[in-house]
């Protein structure tokens, strides 16, 4: 899967399944007294809750699942990959430290804090130096976007948490775009394929026999230049595979392919003359068959 470890898609699937059908069947489980609207989602997990274990082993069935996806979405940029651990190891924290019936707990405190920050930061930072920036959910508007509205979201968390309002609705709503979303990355990058204006011009077949036979080298962090342009694939249609900073960019059938596979992953000033930058292998610009 393009820039997705299969244990990533399970992971991203069922965090939401399992955080929000925790929170509903304990929420079911407690008497009259407890509000969904003004009541917190750590109440339900807390020291005078019923059945606390309910909730806490979802939240910390959440963090779990934040920690399996960030080390299988391969195609999100580094940083935002470890705020979404971070998340997770958070989410376990707050799972592990129930708020007591009385007062506070600063080790729960600081577990929300850290978590709603790395979940709310997460998003603009995949998209940074992402593998699959045709994904939408790694474009830089959109994710930048998303993480503005995690923040506006935490910010109305904390004012209804300190007004003593709907605490529990804003908490709610915050969470669930928060759980949803690592989903969606995921779902993007499965859905995004070869980028457009190469794939349907290419012969699937050649490509995968090309690849299979090893006639293509495999990416990785070896390149020494930014684009590396392989030698010919022959066939009905001959092909030259590409690399962009070591990792598989795609077919090209000529010199404007490998400009546009640049452009697509933010690069936009290349030469393709300049050995510097472009390392042709098997022949030059003008090698195409």
């Amino acid at each position: 899967m393009r820039g997705v470890a299969w244990w990533a898609v399970l992971s991203s699937s069922a965090a939401p399944v399992v955080f929000v059908g925790g929170w509903v069947a304990a929420a079911g489980l407690q008497g009259p007294g407890y509000d969904p609207f003004t009541d917190t989602i750590s109440e339900l997990a807390g020291a005078g809750a019923a059945d606390p274990w309910l909730m806490a082993g979802a939240i910390g069935v959440l963090g779990v699942c934040h920690l399996v996806t960030a080390l299988g979405l391969r195609a999100a940029g580094s940083v935002g990959r470890v705020l979404l651990a971070v998340g997770g190891v958070a989410a376990i924290l707050v799972a592990f430290s129930p708020v007591p019936m009385s007062g506070g707990s600063l080790r729960h405190s600081a577990g929300v804090v850290v978590g709603y920050s790395s979940l709310a930061l997460w998003p603009a930072l995949a998209a940074f130096r992402s593998r699959q920036p045709r994904a939408w959910a790694l474009r830089p508007q959109l994710a930048g976007a998303v993480s503005a509205l995690f923040l506006l979201g935490a910010l109305w968390f904390l004012e209804e948490l300190w007004g003593h309002g709907d605490a529990g609705l804003a908490e709610r709503v915050l969470t669930a775009g928060q759980t949803v979303w690592p989903l969606l990355v995921v779902a993007s990058c499965l859905a995004s394929g070869w980028p457009s204006g190469v794939t349907a011009r290419a012969e699937p077949a050649a490509i995968r026999d090309a690849w299979g036979a090893r006639r293509v080298q495999a990416g990785g962090m070896s390149a020494t230049t930014l684009v590396t342009v392989h030698a010919v694939v022959p066939g009905p249609r001959p092909f030259r595979r590409v690399e962009i900073q070591g990792y598989d960019a795609g077919p090209a059938f000529r010199p404007e392919d490998v400009l546009r596979l640049c452009r697509d992953r933010g690069h936009h000033d290349v030469n393709l003359d300049d050995p510097a930058q472009v390392t042709w292998i098997g022949g030059d610009a003008r090698t195409w068959s």
